[in-house]
């Protein structure tokens, strides 16, 4: 694997970011730049959620990026809404979007990215963390620990999007 750096995302222009999404999703999934700013500051200013990884040799160009939220487990998110809980209203850690631009897929850095964001929730001291798996991806997270849950409605994210959780457990690192 290249010596990716993450960096906490809000280092950022929006438009780095804005641009790896474009990359990522199908133009039914991509989310207004002012809703996807708010989520970048989430959380609290010594503990970012959300990061950015850049190459060693090209740190200037933004290669994936990862949004996680503090959120409640009750709420129903809603695609392309900017609504927050405040950490200490938060029951879990909600991993809003991880994407990768297509020219570094399979280096495992969606991997590292959440392991980053499920690190920053573990501090918080979550009991869990929750996400909606869109474009079939549900097997994909379910390599990590994620299991589809009962819980809110996830249709505003399209067809077959899967509402998941998993627990932090003791014994196991996130």
């Amino acid at each position: 694997m290249p010596p990716y750096l993450l960096r906490p995302l809000q280092q950022w222009p929006i438009e780095a970011v804005l641009a790896v999404q474009a990359k990522a999703y199908a133009p039914c999934l991509i989310e207004h730049a002012h809703v996807l700013q708010k989520k970048l500051h989430a959380g609290l200013p010594e503990r970012p959620l959300s990061w950015g990884a850049v190459m060693a040799d090209t740190p200037d160009v933004l290669c994936g990026y990862a949004i996680a939220i503090p959120w409640s487990s009750k709420q129903v998110p809603i695609w392309n809404q900017s609504h927050l809980v405040a950490p200490h209203q938060a029951d879990c850690l909600y991993v809003h979007d991880i994407a990768i631009a297509p020219h570094h897929h399979g280096q495992g850095l969606a991997n590292r990215l959440l392991q980053q964001v499920l690190q920053q929730g573990a501090a918080y001291d979550w009991p869990q963390a929750a996400l909606v798996a869109v474009q079939g991806a549900d097997n994909y997270w379910r390599r990590f620990g994620f299991a589809p849950a009962p819980g809110p409605d996830v249709g505003s994210f399209g067809p077959g999007a899967v509402w998941m959780m998993r627990a932090y457990l003791p014994d196991r690192k996130p």
